[in-house]
């Protein structure tokens, strides 16, 4: 969601709400099948954004007071409802303890990320399967593989969400590439898809995400793989679509890593780069907003609207409702390809990915 200096600087503007679309009250037609991105949190992490708030207080400026409350799973089913959706994916941001701006104990962040991962799975489950847990997990932290062991074993933890921004991933770093693609080879082992928010403030390069591709995300096999906010970290620059470029060859070849690899194009279309403080205007002036968004579909369309879910990041932007509602005037599609897009599911929300994963996990 948050937590790195452009990708910060990005997530909490877009809180602000000041570079939204006006929503209305109707939800889209037609809805989505499922919003893959949503996050709730317990008052561990709304105590830690308050004490957060405290050392870095320009960062909240113009923020609405929501992204500070607890939500629980029943608030994300009532969004759901409002805007007619069947299931939510929950996000957890357990992985945010260990974000460097309020250093803990490596035994607190532990600890921490443990019950915040715990209250997110609990939420799902009680949801009466309307609601799919993910949870948060730092690669880098000493505790992450035991993690992934330990959540890969319990009933409604569905697959683990990477920030890897807020992780402090730096792709020229081959000690934590080496460490990110033994993370992303043990959870195809267990079995857990991985939901990945890739850009932060390290360079975004070719080359950088090549790496990604080649080194990293070829680990995981035939694991059901979501890169979020549309392969950057929202909005759309030259580096966005370069990304794009790059997953939809990696598709087309068959590369490694890609046969269940989707993108959710969260924050996407919603956002102008130019507007907001502390992210690089350089080339952003070289096309409209319109003609960022009308060049991001074009790459869609030559890769498949298929590899593409609908998130809405909630409650970064808006509440799902008002959200895709402004998603469907902002994304530059046909009627047909927005029904398509609200048809498409992750792989690791169909029937047939739960049967697989569960009988591997039954074998010795």
């Amino acid at each position: 969601m948050i937590w790195s200096k452009w990708a910060r600087a990005v997530r909490f503007s877009a809180l602000a709400g000041a570079v939204l679309f006006s929503g209305g009250g109707a939800y889209a037609e037609p809805a989505p099948r499922a919003d893959h991105h949503m996050h709730i949190q317990s008052a561990l992490v709304s105590d830690w954004l308050q004490e957060l708030q405290k050392a870095m207080p320009a960062a909240f400026e113009g923020l609405s007071g929501d992204i500070l409350k607890v939500r629980a799973g029943s608030d994300a089913v009532h969004e759901l409802d409002r805007a007619g959706i069947q299931r939510g994916v929950l996000l957890s941001a357990g992985y945010m303890f260990g974000f460097s701006a309020i250093p803990l104990a490596p035994e607190e962040i532990a600890r921490r990320m443990r019950a915040e991962n715990r209250f997110n799975v609990d939420q799902a489950l009680a949801s009466n399967g309307r609601l799919v847990a993910f949870v948060g997990i730092n690669p880098f932290l000493d505790n992450a593989l035991g993690e992934l062991e330990y959540w890969s074993r319990q009933p409604g933890a569905s697959g683990v969400k990477l920030h890897l921004g807020n992780s402090g991933l730096d792709l020229g770093n081959p000690d934590q590439v080496k460490m990110l693609a033994a993370f992303f080879g043990a959870a195809r082992k267990a079995r857990m898809p991985l939901v990945v928010h890739l850009r932060g403030a390290a360079p975004f390069t070719n080359a950088n995400l090549t790496t990604f591709i080649d080194t990293v995300l070829s680990e995981a096999g035939d694991l059901p793989m979501q890169i979020a906010h549309g392969g950057s970290f929202g909005g759309i620059d030259t580096a966005t679509l370069e990304a794009l470029r790059l997953y939809g060859n990696a598709m087309e070849r068959k590369a490694p890593g890609t046969a269940n690899l989707v993108l959710d194009i969260s924050a996407v279309a919603q956002l102008d780069l130019s507007k907001l403080p502390g992210v690089p205007k350089e080339g952003l002036e070289t096309r409209t907003p319109d003609e960022w968004r009308a060049a991001y579909v074009a790459q869609m369309r030559k890769i498949g609207m298929d590899r593409f879910v609908l998130a809405s990041d909630w409650p970064a932007l808006a509440p799902p409702a008002e959200y895709f509602a402004a998603e469907r005037k902002a994304l530059p599609v046909t009627d047909e390809e927005w029904a398509a897009l609200c048809e498409n599911v992750a792989p690791y929300l169909r029937t047939t990915w739960a049967a697989q994963r569960e009988a591997a996990l039954l074998r010795p």
